[in-house]
């Protein structure tokens, strides 16, 4: 009896000496978990995660959605709090205005570290878009342009050229448009957001805009002609709804989409959109940002999205690793095929991709001529400038080219000089 005892006593000794092992054990395995809260401006920046966590096991993403709309404020509400990611994707302004305010992690230590052969396959004015005064802030993921598209098929069946000037897209407007049955020659976004003055800046630019500081010389020929321009093509040459005042991207891409725009000055992104929509490349192309004159050099100004590090993350060299995989090779094709455009060049080369984006060559052409849009810690504030210049001239068929113009101005250099 006491021999029973005995051995019940050490049996249980045993097991809660086991036990104790074990849950010292779980806790040690849920100590080394590490969880990276990700916010993307869309669904489709979410990835395909089974190689990385095949690899990391042990650092959980945690994806979160916040919209583009939005994305910039609530990370301005949040940043140095523990409710901020670890990692976000940042449009190009919105780089400088984070990184001002001290919100960024500085890069510059963890991409020096990377070896030169794969920093060699980044095309090299990214770079530029991730930097603030000298230091980069972000990790470049995939970049865009503003382009006309145009149905190469209504243009042809009319005999009409590739328009290259804006005297061209005029006449071509006119020719193919039927207002009547809501077929209109041209539609542009502008809706009083950043979106507009994002795709304003590459027309301003292209009609010989300078940049003084980053601040665009609004009061300017080249101002003075650009806002002109967007009231001219509504009231005018009444190639445009008057209600392109209230257009979004949605409305903007989806008149050429649906086939109700013979032209769209759109993001180069939208590409693949067209395609599901039911138009196929060739019947529909992509050209450069009119000019007003053909000898007038061609130019653009995309923007890009980037992945940076919050400032206050607890795992920055993990967040890192994380930002590296999705930009490799592989992540790249995965993404842009479908969505943006890629950032790596070696990605350009692969069949896959040149299938899915016959215009590609393009896209790499129209990126050669590129500069970034303002990196301005006050990038908020000229946004918002422009945004009211911009309604004007498209709301108000009697708005002043000039008077717009010189306010403009005035309030640009007394809000950011």
């Amino acid at each position: 009896m006491r021999k029973t005892l005995r051995f019940a006593l050490v049996l249980l000794l045993g097991i809660f000496v086991a036990s104790l092992a074990i849950a010292g054990g779980a806790r040690e395995a849920a100590e080394d978990v590490v969880e990276l809260t990700v916010w993307a401006v869309r669904d489709e920046y979410t990835l395909d995660l089974d190689e990385w966590y095949a690899e990391n096991p042990n650092i959980r993403i945690n994806y979160e959605v916040v919209p583009w709309e939005r994305h910039l404020e609530q990370l301005l509400l949040v940043a140095g709090t523990n409710r901020a990611p670890d990692i976000a994707s940042l449009d190009l302004p919105w780089v400088s205005v984070l990184a001002s305010l001290g919100h960024l992690l500085p890069l510059d230590d963890h991409i020096d570290a990377i070896p030169a052969s794969e920093l060699a396959d980044f095309n090299e004015a990214v770079w530029e878009f991730v930097t603030y005064e000298g230091t980069r802030y972000a990790f470049p993921f995939t970049m865009f342009g503003r382009a006309l598209f145009y149905r190469a098929d209504w243009f042809e069946a009319a005999g009409i050229p590739e328009p290259e000037t804006w005297e061209d897209v005029v006449r071509a407007a006119q020719q193919l448009q039927d207002p009547a049955n809501d077929v209109w020659g041209l539609s542009v976004r502008g809706r009083r957001d950043d979106g507009t003055v994002q795709g304003w800046l590459p027309i301003f630019y292209a009609m010989g805009g300078e940049f003084v500081n980053e601040i665009p010389q609004i009061d300017s020929e080249a101002g003075v002609n650009a806002l002109e321009l967007y009231r001219a093509l509504v009231w005018d040459y009444e190639i445009m709804s008057p209600d392109s005042v209230s257009f979004g991207s949605g409305e903007a891409r989806g008149m050429f989409i649906s086939g109700n725009a013979a032209m769209s000055i759109i993001g180069s992104h939208i590409a693949p959109a067209v395609v599901r929509g039911g138009t196929n490349y060739p019947d529909f192309k992509l050209t450069h940002i009119p000019r007003l004159n053909r000898d007038d050099p061609v130019v653009n100004m995309p923007t890009s999205f980037q992945w940076a590090i919050l400032g206050n993350s607890d795992h920055p060299e993990e967040a890192m690793k994380f930002i590296q995989y999705l930009s490799r090779p592989s992540g790249q094709l995965e993404y842009n095929r479908t969505y943006m455009e890629a950032v790596r060049l070696s990605v350009y080369d692969m069949p896959e991709y040149q299938q899915d984006k016959p215009w590609s060559d393009f896209i790499r052409r129209d990126q050669a001529v590129s500069r970034p849009l303002p990196r301005l810690a006050q990038y908020t504030r000229l946004s918002e400038i422009i945004q009211d210049a911009l309604q004007e001239m498209l709301g108000n068929p009697n708005a002043d080219a000039r008077r717009v113009a010189a306010d403009t101005q005035r309030r640009l250099d007394d809000a950011l000089r």
